[in-house]
């Protein structure tokens, strides 16, 4: 994960270690509009941008979304504090990461963490799926939830376009990163992945930018 710039293959060699070549080519190529911007959560005009690296294939990643993000969520970015900048980072089994990643940036720019939502909560039945057919399914059927037929979801696992926007966002990520979840301000990992960590280190931020802290939870 030190080299920021990966070498990412074509969707087809990418699911490759998930479904056999002869069902991977097996779709009609769909007219598709990606989101290929920078994902960003919150107000955009936010203090402070709070810079996440991770992956849908990630546990800890998940666990991090469902057990911390929240009160995370409710008490910066709601309240338009801070901005989450979200950084695609590929792990094991990288082509479910980075097919996860693509249908979320086909989902469209505003349903894009929506998507990344339903992929952390897919994650255990995509790891568990008794064949690689099996996980295409279900692949497909996440996509359906925006809209998307399964033509359109092999498009998007295929585009070069979303594979070069992964590896563009990557290229300057910093050299520090070498773990999922990771969470960088202004250039500085946070550790440990903690709330408490994360909101220390936030409200230093928001003190920097004239703006004031969150209050503490009750």
């Amino acid at each position: 994960m030190k080299n920021a710039h990966l070498a990412l293959a074509s969707a087809a060699l990418m699911l490759a270690a998930c479904t056999p070549a002869a069902e991977i080519d097996a779709y009609t190529k769909a007219p598709i509009s990606p989101f290929l911007g920078k994902p960003v959560l919150g107000d955009p005009d936010a203090p402070v941008e709070l810079a996440e690296y991770a992956s849908t294939t990630c546990g800890h990643c998940r666990a991090f979304h469902e057990e911390i993000f929240p009160e995370l969520k409710a008490r910066y970015i709601d309240t338009g504090k801070v901005k989450l900048a979200w950084y695609v980072l590929p792990t094991a089994p990288a082509p479910l990461s980075l097919a996860g990643a693509a249908i979320a940036r086909c989902a469209g720019e505003d349903r894009f963490f929506e998507a990344i939502d339903v992929m952390f909560d897919e994650q255990e039945a995509l790891f568990n799926a008794a064949s690689p057919e099996d996980m295409k399914k279900q692949l497909n059927a996440i996509g359906a939830k925006f809209d998307l037929s399964p033509d359109a979801v092999s498009t998007c696992i295929d585009d070069p376009a979303i594979l070069e926007a992964t590896n563009s966002a990557l290229a300057d990520m910093p050299a520090t990163i070498t773990g999922t979840p990771s969470f960088v301000i202004n250039g500085v990992k946070i550790e440990p992945e903690s709330l408490e960590a994360i909101s220390a280190a936030i409200d230093a931020e928001l003190v920097k930018a004239g703006a004031t802290p969150a209050p503490a939870p009750q």
